[in-house]
């Protein structure tokens, strides 16, 4: 399961967010799920243990955060500020609620697949789909499926070697009763 999840990441679309300041990991693509542009914001849904949550909570005074209670973000390691998760927003900015917002400004990204080192405004990053989730994840579940399918044949026929019966585990799973075949005579 696992070659199946890194098979199907594409070095392309992988970001790693980085303090502008000490380059210090803070996230990275595969936790990112949008995008504010009229806050310069990375929204993400989890970021490394190298970004520290400031216990005060702050109120937005004037600008885009007005009326908005949010705690900020720091480096652990340069303590620069990051970015802020808001708390209680407007309605315009609900969609940010509970989510680490990365400040674009605060940012530098390292592209794995060019192995560079770009500013997080340049970069175009795309949350994937809910269906394009919803259609990996069924994939994955059918691979699964048959593997386990595979597997349970497999004890099916090493169960009927040692014993001399033709039992199916999955009837005995069912609670069917079991069609018991003695030397291929059905009994």
């Amino acid at each position: 399961m696992d070659k199946m999840v890194a098979g199907s990441l594409k070095a392309k679309n992988c970001v790693i967010l980085q303090c502008k300041i000490c380059h210090t990991v803070l996230g990275d693509s595969l936790q990112f799920c949008g995008n504010s542009s009229t806050l310069n914001l990375l929204m993400c849904l989890r970021v490394t243990e190298n970004v520290e949550l400031d216990p005060t909570t702050l109120i937005g005074c004037e600008g885009p955060l007005s009326e908005c209670l949010y705690k900020s973000l720091y480096c652990s390691f340069c303590r620069a500020n990051v970015g802020i998760v808001p708390l209680s927003t407007t309605e315009l900015l609900s969609h940010l609620r509970g989510l680490y917002c990365l400040d674009k400004s605060a940012l530098h990204c390292y592209k794995l697949q060019s192995n560079s080192e770009v500013e997080a405004a340049a970069v175009n990053l795309q949350p994937q789909s809910l269906t394009q989730h919803i259609g990996e994840l069924k994939r994955q579940l059918v691979v699964a499926h048959c593997r386990l399918m595979a597997a349970v044949k497999k004890l099916d026929e090493l169960a009927g070697e040692e014993s001399g019966l033709g039992i199916s585990i999955l009837d005995l799973e069912h609670g069917r009763e079991p069609e018991v075949y003695y030397l291929g005579c059905e009994v």
